[in-house]
Order: structure tokens, then sequence, then C-alpha cells
């Protein structure tokens, strides 16, 4: 394996970053009111476990924080200065990341790059979460995702948002109605399974910051990161078996100049693989595409956090794939969220269920362009699941897509349970598509690789609900009579506060010449 000893010397440092602890409410007011003291009880039988971060990162200054390309400054992970997060009292590391709010290609692959604040823990009971941003002013506060209920109490002389987690999950703090600068927080459950560091299959990586390059796991291993750890470096494996990614710590790419076209160096790419599981782990700043599996069978995805900044900043790739679950994950791409392509043999049994997405650019749950890459005969994707998936913020281009633009056959899909909090299609350059929904069959110069069209037959639209911002149209178009869409069922859509029943009323773009049996009810 490669740098394998460099990967063994990490096992023998292992730095103090973790703290447990118990948290003691002491009533301070004999006052309080019965729900203050309810929770506060709740407080004291919880548990917490913070991570320290690497003392070796650097604070992030004003200069650090402007809006312009890799070219123009610094782009490192850094210690996060001006937001600070306490969880039940305690301070808790915020990590500050590069983010991207263009919301249109840039030909020469450097746009101008941001950055936000990102914390983790873990806990169990309860977690009371106080976000102080001493620069700001806080007119408005919302915790995403919305479906938690929560209601954040703001204190705006102290700068100051604070709530109360029971559940762990990844939330968002956005003030003022404002993606700039949100406060992305991955609450995650107290680690029971943690693997045995003396098992000789395990290689361990501890607290601290690491530049490794590349790990190449051999079969049957574990990669485990622990909280605190930050690497700079990818894992990938060809033809590898049985290999799991854990742990909670980050792997990093910002020491990697963007791949502008030419070189790609994705964080977590699994080839021709079988048996994979990638749990919990935290990927920042990539200098392309984050998590790819390709012509490989029976994976795993779970718990995975990605923030993606740079062109082509697609969160996970399933490539010519079988067998495949991804739960549980957060991502915020610069592309495409979760994409299912074809690019050697076929691809069937695809899930992605409970997920949140923020996608900045492009498509939130994409099938397509490319569905037969390698041109094969009889090529096909089938039996794809989006299920309660949360967006939170969709910028550019669909949030549903089916785009073939091959001769494949794309059928048996399934889009459940969707939740769009901000639907902003058609931003920046994302007007030539800004649809909710797009199911269409094209030719396409820059990702058409047969000569003859595809089909798109047996798809289920159900429980679509637009919270907030634009009343986005819809298209369903196949390419000719001979390469059509059929048998589409549309239910239970919700814009706005408005129950869709009609294709008129949804503001579909309906091509009746290419489509056959398409559908569309408020359901029951």
């Amino acid at each position: 394996m490669k740098n394998k000893k460099r990967v063994w010397a990490v096992v023998q440092i292992v730095v103090g970053a973790v703290f447990v602890v118990g948290i003691l409410g002491t009533a301070a007011d004999i006052g309080f009111k019965k729900k203050e003291s309810a929770e506060e009880k709740m407080l004291k039988e919880s548990a917490l476990v913070l991570y320290e971060g690497p003392k070796s990162l650097k604070d992030a200054s004003e200069e650090d924080l402007k809006n312009t390309s890799e070219e123009g400054r610094d782009m490192a992970l850094m210690h996060c200065t001006d937001t600070k997060v306490r969880v039940n009292g305690y301070e808790c590391y915020v990590y500050d990341t590069n983010v991207n709010h263009t919301r249109q290609w840039v030909e020469n692959y450097l746009p101008p790059l941001s950055r936000t604040p990102v914390a983790y823990f873990d806990f169990e009971g309860a977690a009371k979460i106080e976000v102080e941003v001493p620069g700001r002013e806080i007119d408005s506060v919302k915790i995403s995702p919305l479906s938690s209920g929560i209601e954040a109490e703001i204190d705006k002389e102290a700068h100051t948002v604070s709530f109360l987690v029971t559940k762990p999950d990844n939330y968002t703090v956005t003030f003022n109605d404002a993606p700039e600068r949100a406060v992305h927080i991955f609450a995650g459950s107290i680690e029971t399974d943690k693997p045995d560091i003396d098992d000789e299959k395990v290689i361990y990586i501890g607290p601290g910051e690491w530049n490794i390059e590349s790990i190449v796991p051999e079969d049957g291993q574990t990669i485990y990161l622990a909280g605190g750890a930050v690497v700079h470096g990818v894992i990938n494996a060809n033809y590898g078996k049985d290999i799991t990614i854990t742990g909670r710590g980050i792997i990093d790419c910002s020491n990697l100049s963007g791949w502008k076209g030419k070189e790609a160096y994705i964080p977590l790419k699994f080839d021709h693989c079988s048996n994979i599981k990638i749990k919990d782990v935290i990927v920042l700043n990539p200098n392309a595409w984050v998590c790819q599996a390709f012509d490989s069978r029976g994976g795993e995805i779970d718990g995975v956090k990605i923030i993606s900044a740079r062109p082509n900043g697609d969160g996970i790739s399933l490539q010519s794939c079988k067998d495949y679950t991804v739960t549980n994950c957060f991502i915020r791409s610069w592309d495409d969220s979760l994409v299912v392509k074809n690019y050697d043999e076929n691809t069937e049994n695809i899930r992605f269920e409970n997920i949140q997405l923020w996608t900045d650019l492009a498509q939130s749950m994409e099938i397509g362009y490319e569905t037969n890459k390698g041109q094969k005969e009889n090529a096909e994707i089938r039996n794809v699941t989006f299920q309660n998936i949360t967006v939170l913020n969709n910028f550019h281009k669909p949030v549903i897509s089916i785009h073939n633009a091959d001769d494949a056959l794309v059928t048996e899909v399934l889009f459940e349970n969707i939740v769009v909090e901000n639907a902003q299609m058609g931003s920046g350059d994302g007007d030539e598509m800004p649809y909710l929904i797009d199911i269409h069959i094209a030719q396409n110069g820059n990702w058409s690789s047969t000569r003859e069209r595809g089909t798109i037959e047996d798809v289920v639209i159900n429980n679509v609900t637009v919270l907030s911002g634009k009343e986005s149209p819809s298209r369903i178009k196949g390419f000719d009579g001979e390469h059509k869409i059929k048998n589409v069922q549309i239910s239970n859509i919700e814009i706005l506060g408005k129950k869709i029943n009609s294709f008129e009323q949804g503001g579909f773009q309906l091509d009746e010449s290419t489509t056959e049996n398409i559908s569309i009810s408020e359901g029951e």
C-alpha cells in the first residue's frame, strides 16, 4: 500500500483532542419555567463528545474570507474566527471551508470562492447549541431541515442564536435568509462501533493534520479517521473488495489546485470494486468531484458529509454500479449533488434515502446525461430510487432530472417524499433549464456518445413539496415518435402552498408527440 509506513506512523500518535463530558445542569434561578426545567433535566442526563481541531490550522483572517478565485487567496482549510459554536456550554471547534455562490460556469475553471463555517460533535440525549456571530446583525434565523421544527432564540445584543436538538442530524443555520456564511453543524450520534486499532486489518489515523497524499486500501482493510483528524489526501481503490472507510475525521483537498479540465484527484474513488462501505467521514475542498464508484457492486455510503466549491464538484456519482445504497448523508455541491450514469456496464438497484442536499450549481438529483458512455448493446439504467430527500437550496438547474442523451433504456425510477426548502432554479446561467422536474431525451454535443437515442419508461414522482422560492416550470419531452418518454405517474405535488392537479396548473411543458401515458393527480 502506497505510503503505508507513513500511515502507520499516524497510528502511533494520538493527540488528546477528544473530550467526553457529562452535562451537569444547575438551576441558577428557582423561578425557571417548567419548560426550562425540563430542558435542563434533559441536558443533565445527556452525553457529549467534542473533537478539537488541529492546532496547526491557521486562524482565518478577514483577508482569507475574500470572495475570489483560488489563485487570489489561500484556499487552505482554516480555524474559523468570526463564528463561535458552543454546545451545552462547551466551546466546539469551528472550521472555515470553501463554498461557491457563483451561479454560472466560468470558462477558466476559476470561479470566485467564498467561505463558510463548519462544526461537528457527537451527542446522546439533547444538545443546546449556541452560535455567536459578533460581526453580524441578526434579524432572523432559519434552522434546517425545517422538518425538525426548531425555533431558535435570538439575542440581538449578544449576536447569538440558540436552539435545542434532541436528534442526531445535520443542521444548517441561515441568517437573515442569506446563504452567505451559513453555519453547517454535523451533530452525530456517539460512536459505538469503533474498530479495534490493534487489528492488523485496521489503519488508524489519529487526531491532527496529516499530508498522506494517497491511501490505497487492501482487500478487507478498514481505514479509520478519528475525530479531530484532517487528512490532506485521497483514498482510492481499484478491483478492491470488503473495504471500509469510517470515522469522524475530515478528508481535505484544499492543498490541491483545481482540476481545470486536466487532472482530478477524487477523495473517495472506488472503481471495479465490491462490498465497499463508506461511513460518517467529512469531505471538504475537493479539487473536482468527490465520491465516485465506477463499475462496482454492493456498496454502502452512510452518513457522509460533503461540501464542494470548485468546478465539476459533483457530490456522489455512481457510474455503471449495481446494488448501492446511499443514506443519511449531507451534500453541498458546486455541480450535481447525486448522480447516476452509465459509463460502461448497466446500472441497477441504486437507492438514495434520507439525504440533505444544498445544490449551488447544476442539479440536485440527476440520472444522465451519459447513459451509455461505453456504447454497449442493450444499455440500461434500472431501478433507481430517490426517497426522503430534503433540498435545502437549489440555485441553478432542476431539482429532479432524468436526462437520456444516449441510446439506453432508463426505467423503474422513483422520486418520493422530496422537500425543497428554497427553490431558486434558473439563477445565474441556469435560466436555460429553470425546472423543478425535467425528464428529457436529448442529443447533446457535450454528453452524447451514441448516434441513436433511447427511451425513458416507468417513472413515479410522488409527494414533492416546494416550501419557498420561485414557482418554477417543469418539462417532459422525448426525442421523437420512436424515442419516447412513457408511463410517468406524478402525484401529490405542492408548490408554494398550492396543490397541483393538472399539468397546466403546475407549469409543465409537456410534448405530447414524444410522450405517452403521462399522468398527474393531486393524489389521496
